[in-house]
């Protein structure tokens, strides 16, 4: 028996759990608000792809009017209880009792918190060992210690050469294309990570199970 199998176990009982609310037992506000998002973009997309910019910018407004709207009435306290009744804690419930039923199936005692310490410490070495990413953390470094003075050596001569509006027009080039970097590495990894390696995220949440059990359920079998 190892750790590899409790969490195998673990994720498989995630399987069995849904984790989103299915469009039909969404209060009626959530509804409406999906729809008239949705069909905002989807009107808004097809009116730039006929090349009307102006009108598409109508239906995107619409959509961004519903969502501050939404945000509004979703804080209201009564749909906040709604949601928690009837879906958030029988969501929590069942999940917790997946985990506990899992940890009592490894014949881990949950009334023994050094128990669920040592898994905690055992799932974050796991997860730290697929994260497979993390092993170009270095030469990225390095590349990038090497590329910042080849490009500041690049810039200086340029800028001899060059007038100040030349000058300026490079900058803001090269300010656009470091955001439009940055913001590619932002959005690839997340989808990276998900495509790649999964368990990650897997690895998360049952530290963050264990460490509900031992918050909430270790209390109530001791």
């Amino acid at each position: 028996m190892r750790f590899s199998d409790l969490f195998i176990s673990y994720k498989i009982g995630l399987k069995d759990i849904k984790s989103t609310i299915p469009f039909t037992e969404l209060p009626l506000y959530r509804k409406i608000f999906i729809i008239i998002f949705l069909t905002g973009i989807i009107i808004s997309g097809i009116l730039l792809v006929f090349k009307q910019i102006i009108f598409s910018f109508i239906p995107i407004g619409l959509s961004l009017i519903s969502l501050i709207i939404f945000a509004i009435i979703d804080s209201k306290e009564s749909n906040l209880s709604h949601m928690l009744e009837n879906h958030y804690i029988p969501y929590s419930k069942k999940r917790m009792d997946m985990t506990i039923e899992v940890l009592k199936k490894y014949k881990i005692n949950i009334e023994n918190v050094d128990s669920l310490d040592m898994l905690i410490t055992e799932a974050k070495y796991a997860q730290a060992e697929c994260d497979f990413l993390s092993q170009f953390e270095k030469p990225f470094k390095t590349l990038g210690a090497i590329i910042i003075p080849v490009v500041v050596f690049i810039s200086k001569k340029i800028s001899e050469a060059a007038t100040l509006t030349d000058i300026l027009n490079m900058a803001a080039l090269v300010i656009i294309l470091i955001l439009l970097i940055f913001s590619l590495i932002f959005s690839f990894v997340p989808i990276i990570k998900d495509l790649f390696y999964r368990d990650y995220n897997k690895y998360t949440e049952l530290m963050y199970d264990l460490r509900q059990v031992k918050l909430f359920y270790a209390k109530e079998f001791s």
